[in-house]
């Protein structure tokens, strides 16, 4: 896996580079394909290039990805917040950008991020008015809700816009497991939104918030794509400031960085005595009939144990390996690895 960009989203493991390669191994080896399963779909960057072409079910464990997925691949069009914006007087975007100078009746005490995420707090992943800003947005966003003056495309559609728009003002050099200790000078910025994409399909997109072995028991289909973590690295001590976002849940928090309890969020792909047996119990689970799966030979699976579990579950006993030069990148620079390869193992099911 690498760090890479989605919308400026620095996201391990982000298959932005690898979305050509692994088209061409579904063009060369399926047929009759009309549904794709994302099942770790973190940013979505996968889901949202393959919903052009086919239905679309997507997963993820972390609440962050799923509001990014429920936001933009499920959704079929961008909302048009018909109520919210006659209540308003004006769209949710352009009272977004007056939010501080509006009568918004919300209190310091209720604005987590800047009691906890700012300078304020000694935490500076955000200047104290960034996150105020974001604070009046989540609070006013969550308000409305319940209020009813959105619907719920609406509502997921701005909590993804809110997760993707974080990361081009947070004071970090890769994820938040450690804020900077001087500015970066996008930090310094006014905090505003971006208005994530949504392509549509006119197909009966879903998308879910659920452990894998859970989704497997509810879904079925033609194509399924595993890209799992590859090393010790858990996601969310790495992503904890945006599912708070996400929530919104006023967590107990701990230690320099903040972070929230994620006991219930880990993966067993991350701890090398259970990645293999999880890869297992995912293979056999799967009712799907093509499943392609990257790992990065870098990871805590060696590839022949890998494949050996493929082979078991493969209709024709093989199971082909591509493999793709795997560029890494460290914080904001790029690591030429000519050793390291992404594999992707394609197998058609039995």
């Amino acid at each position: 896996m690498l760090f890479a960009i989605i919308n400026s989203m620095r996201y391990i493991g982000n298959k932005t580079q690898l979305l050509g390669e692994i088209e061409a191994v579904i063009n060369e080896n399926c047929k009759d394909v009309h549904t794709f399963c994302d099942i770790f779909s973190g940013t979505a960057s996968v889901a949202k290039y393959f919903k052009s072409k086919y239905e679309i079910i997507s997963n993820d464990i972390l609440y962050l990805s799923y509001v990014i997925q429920r936001g933009t691949i499920q959704n079929d069009s961008v909302p048009s917040f018909d109520k919210l914006t006659k209540h308003l007087g004006m769209s949710p975007y352009q009272y977004f950008d007056i939010i501080e100078n509006t009568d918004h009746g919300f209190k310091k005490e209720q604005m987590f991020f800047l009691n906890n995420y700012s300078e304020l707090a000694g935490r500076t992943y955000l200047t104290s008015s960034n996150a105020e800003l974001i604070d009046l947005i989540r609070l006013s966003v969550e308000k409305w809700f319940n209020e009813k003056l959105l619907t719920e495309d609406e509502y997921f559609y701005l909590l993804g816009s809110i997760v993707e728009s974080i990361p081009f003002f947070s004071n970090i050099s890769g994820t938040y497991g450690a804020f900077l200790k001087t500015w970066d000078p996008r930090a310094l910025k006014r905090f505003t939104l971006i208005k994530p994409e949504v392509i549509t399909n006119g197909k009966n997109n879903k998308c879910f918030n659920l452990n894998y072995p859970d989704l497997l028991d509810l879904v079925s289909g033609d194509v399924l794509y595993v890209d799992p973590p590859y090393n010790e690295r858990q996601y969310l001590p790495n992503y904890h400031l945006l599912e708070t976002a996400a929530k919104y849940d006023y967590p107990n928090i701990k230690g320099v960085t903040g972070i929230r309890e994620y006991k219930e969020q880990k993966s067993d792909f991350c701890i090398k005595s259970k990645a293999l047996s999880a890869l297992e119990l995912l293979v056999s689970k799967a009712n799907f009939k093509y499943i392609l799966f990257s790992y990065n030979t870098d990871g805590l699976m060696p590839e022949d144990e890998i494949k050996n579990v493929f082979q078991k579950y493969s209709k024709n006993g093989e199971c082909k390996v591509y493999r793709i030069p795997y560029k890494r990148f460290k914080s904001r620079t790029l690591i030429n690895t000519s050793d390291l390869y992404e594999l992707i193992f394609f197998i058609e099911k039995k």
